[in-house]
């Protein structure tokens, strides 16, 4: 027999097998068994067999045979050892982290694989791939996320669910679904900061005794390559595995974490350029004259309000945590050198300010005290010059004129030098007459002769027409005798001029009951 009527029988007997397979009612045809020659081809024999080609009625077949018996409300090998779930993810994206609720959304594919051998099959060596409406009638581990807030599978069009059957009755279920999980976020060094957002998978009720969940392999977490997360960069993924205990038993526990980096470019160009801009600005007030107060004052206060308005607009986007973050410190450093800044200029205007009023003091003082000297020396020689005219009038009416020369002067004599000395003892140093051309004004009345004021330096003479002198004395026996002149500056010595005053009056009147005498001096205020 060659070849080709080989090929023909094969034909025919593949014929008659399958429409024996399509018959539903029990057949009359006597059945009948044969075996092919171990020496025909293998493609004769794959061909006769047909493990790897099925149709409808052998997918329905299946499906009738293996779900006729199947409960789906019992695990698999119920009564025996915990089945063992495998879990792989494959993540799509991460649509956020969110810093105020604490949480990130995640849309991922979820796989779980275990082993039914009340599904198995022997017609076919083919897989067999149904849609969720095998979702009610095969059992399913009851895994969840325990750190999810919310999630859903996704519908659109249909359920995204999908079952695939191996002949050795392995089951892998895939699911797509969106869950919003909680993430802890660790703020203490934000902007530049690095998180870890885990999500964990768990069995809901049946602990270690009826399931096992377990990672696929090490690369059970697979991640797209076109993975873009909002303000964050992707570092990668730890997955581990540990057992929880609960009041209900001991459930086995699968942890996946993914590790992202904070992007600081989008910070350096909303916080950290304009902080630093408006810091230095504030301190453009160094080089600003001292008494520009409204455009320094300007400066300080419009810095901290920008850098409050930046810190209130930080806050807002972060929650309301006890921990103190990077960003406040460096918000509070750029607050601390405008406020420095500020103090700087109230420092410089109190230095200034109180420098100037003691310059003016000494300026005033130098040349009061040189006049006042001079003024002094005046007085009290004017005042001698003064008594002793009076004395040589008196001597003059009494004795007679003096001798023109000292040639006619005849030797006093004890009784004339007696006469002399009770005179002089009598003469009074002044008297209100002599002293009235000094009280009248200081134009009229120049107790300083031109040769006296010569000595005096410029500025001594400049100021001798800005100051005010004032004499004070006590009367003793219509005499004068002068205590203190006072010499004060027309421009900055008003208000010395009126404690000066005020204090010559209290000591007048305690230690002069008689009265005082003010001698004025110069241009009148």
């Amino acid at each position: 027999m060659g070849i080709r009527g080989m090929l023909r029988a094969a034909a025919l007997l593949l014929l008659i097998r399958t429409w024996l397979a399509e018959s539903n009612g029990p057949s009359s045809t006597p059945k009948f068994h044969f075996e092919l020659s171990p020496n025909m081809p293998e493609v004769i024999l794959d061909l006769f067999n047909c493990k790897n080609c099925a149709n409808e009625a052998v997918a329905q077949k299946i499906l009738d045979r293996v779900l006729s018996t199947y409960d789906v409300r019992l695990r698999p090998n119920f009564g025996g050892a915990p089945v063992p779930v495998s879990v792989s993810i494959y993540v799509s994206s991460i649509e956020q982290i969110s810093e105020i609720n604490m949480d990130y959304t995640i849309t991922m594919f979820l796989h779980q694989t275990w082993k039914d051998t009340r599904l198995a099959y022997y017609e076919t060596n083919l897989n067999l791939t149904l849609d969720y409406r095998m979702q009610e009638k095969l059992w399913v581990p009851d895994c969840y996320f325990v750190n999810s807030k919310n999630a859903f599978v996704h519908d659109v069009t249909v359920e995204n669910r999908v079952f695939q059957l191996h002949p050795d009755g392995t089951v892998r279920y895939g699911i797509r679904l969106t869950t919003t999980a909680a993430c802890s976020l660790d703020l203490q060094k934000f902007p530049m900061d690095k998180q870890a957002c885990k999500l964990e998978v768990e069995s809901y009720g049946y602990t270690i005794e009826d399931i096992v969940l377990s990672w696929e392999d090490e690369n059970a977490i697979h991640i797209t390559d076109e993975l873009h997360i909002p303000q964050f960069t992707y570092l990668g993924r730890t997955i581990t595995s540990k057992e929880v205990y609960f009041y209900t038993g001991s459930y086995m526990r699968l942890i996946v974490k993914f590790q992202v980096q904070r992007e600081v470019r989008s910070y350096l160009v909303q916080v950290y350029w304009p902080t630093v801009l408006t810091t230095i600005l504030s301190w453009i007030s160094f080089w600003m004259n001292y008494d520009s107060s409204a455009a320094r004052v300007t400066i300080g206060l419009t810095s901290i309000l920008v850098l409050t308005t930046i810190d209130s607009h930080m806050r807002d986007k972060l929650p309301h945590i006890s921990c103190i973050k990077a960003i406040d410190i460096y918000i509070l450093v750029c607050l601390f050198f405008v406020f420095l800044s500020l103090l700087e200029y109230v420092y410089i205007n109190y230095l200034f300010f109180s420098q100037e009023s003691r310059r003016n003091r000494r300026r005033c003082k130098k040349p009061r005290r040189v006049i006042a000297r001079y003024r002094y020396q005046e007085v009290v020689v004017g005042n001698v010059q003064d008594g002793l005219i009076n004395v040589e009038d008196r001597r003059e009416e009494r004795v007679g004129p003096l001798p023109d020369s000292p040639m006619q002067a005849h030797l006093a004599s004890p009784e004339s030098l007696g006469s002399l000395v009770s005179t002089s003892e009598q003469a009074q140093l002044a008297t209100s007459e002599n002293l009235s051309p000094l009280s009248s004004n200081s134009s009229q009345a120049q107790l300083a002769t031109g040769e006296s004021l010569s000595d005096l330096p410029s500025t001594s003479q400049q100021t001798l027409h800005d100051c005010t002198i004032h004499f004070h004395g006590f009367l003793t026996n219509d005499s004068i005798i002068p205590i203190k002149i006072h010499n004060h500056s027309e421009a900055h010595c008003d208000e010395d001029s009126e404690e000066s005053l005020s204090s010559d009056e209290s000591h007048g009147h305690a230690s002069n009951p008689g009265g005082r005498i003010i001698l004025y001096s110069g241009q009148s205020a």
